[in-house]
């Protein structure tokens, strides 16, 4: 049995008339009728009772037009989710987000999709540029938010733009009454960074941005996650510094200053596999 016979039955069923539906279906006559008496024969069920000058459907081949018309349905939709897929208007979309990323870019860029796509379910999950790169590469992911640079041939690479690094510091800080802060004066002053072990890059560049200005940072806490560093901050722990989309955080206890100088930046890109 052939899709395209289950058609022809369908088309024979509707119009009781194997001229007209031979018509319909830009056949010949014969052809058609040879269609229907080979699905009859795979089946080895009548479907018509047939004369010179009617036809009519069986007590089985009203059940099977049924089931023919359900089976082309399915078909149909099948095919039209397929297509949907192919075009990225249905199935599954797996986001990986960086925190900075998370609290800035993730609620427009899911608001927007899902008015375009609607059909598509979002899972996002969130985590470092290491975590984001894992993740794509053994497939968990589909799109991931990561910083450049990373070391991974196998993914694809589309730039967005640049982010600036901003202090947080405690509200009650000598520092805070500045309107923006010079690298310089944070030589002496306690500091709250990103663990080495986790962005050893991004914590060399500290280092070396440190070392341009003319001193080696004292470090006294690393974080991973920009709320516990801004927790720390606002208890008086030290200075912290953040992405500056994430001066929209609000941190009680805690001001964002702007830094003066050659300080740090990130290259914010998308990726995938």
């Amino acid at each position: 049995m052939e899709l395209r016979q289950l058609e022809y039955f369908v088309a024979v069923a509707q119009e009781l008339h194997f001229g007209r539906a031979a018509e319909s279906l830009h056949l010949s006559q014969p052809a058609l009728s040879k269609q229907i008496q080979a699905l009859e024969d795979s089946l080895d069920i009548q479907l018509f009772d047939r004369t010179k000058h009617w036809v009519r459907l069986t007590l089985a081949g009203q059940k099977f037009l049924e089931i023919a018309r359900n089976i082309l349905d399915e078909v149909a939709e099948g095919i039209a989710l397929t297509k949907q897929v192919a075009a990225g208007a249905n199935g599954k979309l797996r986001i990986g987000f960086t925190e900075s990323t998370l609290f800035s870019l993730a609620p427009k860029i899911v608001s927007t999709y899902r008015q375009q796509y609607p059909q598509v379910e979002l899972t996002l999950t969130s985590g470092g540029t290491e975590t984001q790169v894992e993740a794509l590469r053994t497939h968990q992911i589909d799109l991931g938010f990561v910083y450049l640079p990373i070391r991974e041939p196998s993914l694809s690479i589309h730039p967005l733009f640049e982010e600036a690094y901003i202090a947080a510091l405690p509200a009650a800080h000598r520092l805070a009454r500045q309107p923006q802060i010079a690298i310089e004066s944070l030589a002496t002053e306690p500091l709250i960074f990103y663990p080495r072990s986790l962005a050893p890059i991004l914590h060399a560049n500290f280092i070396n941005c440190c070392d341009r200005s003319g001193f080696v940072p004292k470090i006294v806490q690393e974080a991973e996650l920009a709320q516990t560093r801004l927790g720390l901050a606002a208890a008086g722990v030290g200075i912290t510094f953040v992405l500056a989309n994430l001066q929209n955080l609000t941190a009680k206890g805690v001001v964002y200053r702007p830094l003066i100088g050659d300080f740090l930046t990130l290259k914010l890109a998308l990726a995938w596999c």
